[in-house]
């Protein structure tokens, strides 16, 4: 595909993130501007994330950084995308952030699958967040098991690597910690 076919096509791809309900934000971005640092993949594995090890879409079992970044440097454009909800419970959060976590996941899915349809066959979507589609992923007691939803499973973009605050900060995406609403951020590398 010619190149300016193809970000005609990432546009298009762009417009349709914008058209779900509650995301605020779908930003195309060239690759280098994505921030990875193996500081973030260290929080994972040794800062106390309560998924590391628990979920066949987090560490260990996803590639490495230094994996990634080969990966990453095959691609030259990605689609970064965000999900802004509402927090209504302020005691007991994590139910209604979920919520919005699955919301993002099943977008970031429909757009991975757009983009194939579009003409980018490499086309690969990260979620914000740890796989939350099992409530209890088979990981969690048997590391020999398998994802149980592998089609629909995609790894998180610090899972990767990637420095989420760091590369919104750097496109001009600004991220707003607030008691009253979450902001979940995806990707979707496009080649």
């Amino acid at each position: 595909m010619d190149f300016l076919v193809e970000v005609e096509k990432a546009k298009e791809l762009q417009n349709s993130a914008l058209s779900y309900n509650h995301v605020t934000s779908a930003k195309l971005i060239h690759t280098r501007d994505i921030v990875v640092d193996e500081r973030v993949r260290y929080q994972c594995s040794y800062s106390g994330c309560r998924d590391y090890g628990k979920r066949f879409m987090c560490p260990p079992y996803t590639l490495s950084v230094d994996e990634f970044k080969k990966v990453l440097a095959r691609y030259y454009m990605a689609l970064l995308v965000q999900l802004t909800g509402t927090v209504n419970d302020k005691v007991n959060w994590e139910p209604e952030t979920n919520q919005w976590a699955l919301k993002l996941h099943d977008i970031i899915y429909k757009l991975e699958k757009e983009a194939f349809g579009l003409g980018f066959p490499f086309a690969a979507g990260l979620i914000g967040g740890s796989c939350k589609l099992c409530t209890a992923c088979p990981a969690e007691k048997d590391t020999s098991a398998r994802c149980v939803n592998r089609e629909k499973a995609r790894p998180s973009m610090e899972a990767m690597g990637i420095d989420v605050l760091s590369t919104c900060n750097k496109v001009g995406l600004e991220i707003v910690f607030s008691p009253q609403e979450v902001v979940w951020t995806g990707l979707i590398l496009l080649a």
